[in-house]
């Protein structure tokens, strides 16, 4: 096999999916909540369509959560394939029953620590690079729909059950951001961490006293990412994929990996 084959892809483009359906969603919560002050505000034959309005989209809201919570199962599930064809690939064994090729571009490295560094080291410099690309658009889309839900919420509700599902939208964006955010620096760690440990191995002659180094950077990095379940877009992921391809080649001659 002589292609690019990555067993995982489809589940990560199927969550991926869900979470493109669970933003436009998002989208039309905040227009139902504009209807919804307009009409109570400034339609009074339109009150009781106001009430159904606010009452649709709780249950708009009840459905984001569940898409959520559908995509988070989904890298879940997904992450034991990816860890398993991970370790196949960095030390040559056969834990997955799908392989993937191509998918890690360190063959010139030795199987076994190094090798499973390398693998690492390539993930976590595409992940940083991918998330931080869209950080800057989470946190703008994001902050909008808070400030035009809270602005129109002051409005009130028509129940309690309304005011509580609907105020917490703005609470699980604003901590997405974050999460984002905080998620980004602690990549961007593993990732210094990880130039600093493959530049002091370019003048090593014993690799293994640096292995333990090498195996703490890899929990980290597979820590982090199962703690915050960050999918990137497709659009940014075909856009950026052959740049961060092509300067991992560049990184593999900087560090002796080739």
């Amino acid at each position: 096999m002589n292609e690019y084959y990555n067993p995982v892809r489809e589940s990560f483009k199927q969550a991926k999916k869900l979470d493109s359906i669970a933003f436009y969603i998002l989208i039309i919560s905040a227009i139902l909540t504009f209807l919804n002050f307009i009409f109570n505000n400034y339609f009074n034959n339109l009150k009781e369509w106001a009430e159904i309005i606010s009452n649709i989209n709780t249950i708009v809201i009840i459905i984001y959560a569940i898409i959520k919570f559908g995509i988070n199962y989904i890298i879940f599930h997904t992450s034991f394939d990816k860890r398993a064809d991970f370790i196949d690939n960095s030390f040559g064994t056969n834990y997955s029953s799908d392989k993937s090729n191509k998918y890690y571009n360190n063959e010139e490295v030795s199987i076994g620590i190094l090798r499973m560094g390398a693998n690492s080291f390539e993930s976590c410099y595409f992940t940083y690079n991918l998330s931080i690309k869209s950080l800057k658009k989470k946190w703008i889309v994001n902050l909008l729909i808070i400030i035009l839900i809270i602005a129109l919420a002051l409005q009130g509700y028509n129940s309690v059950l309304s005011m509580i599902l609907q105020l917490s939208l703005p609470l699980f964006l604003i901590s997405d951001a974050i999460n984002h955010s905080i998620f980004c620096l602690r990549i961007k760690n593993i990732l210094d961490s990880f130039c600093r440990l493959y530049n002091d191995l370019t003048n090593e002659t014993d690799h293994s006293k640096k292995e333990p180094e090498i195996i703490l950077n890899v929990l980290n990095y597979e820590t982090t990412l199962s703690t915050f379940n960050l999918l990137v877009s497709e659009r940014i992921y075909k856009q950026q994929n052959p740049i961060l391809s092509k300067n991992w080649e560049k990184l593999k001659k900087h560090y002796k990996l080739n």
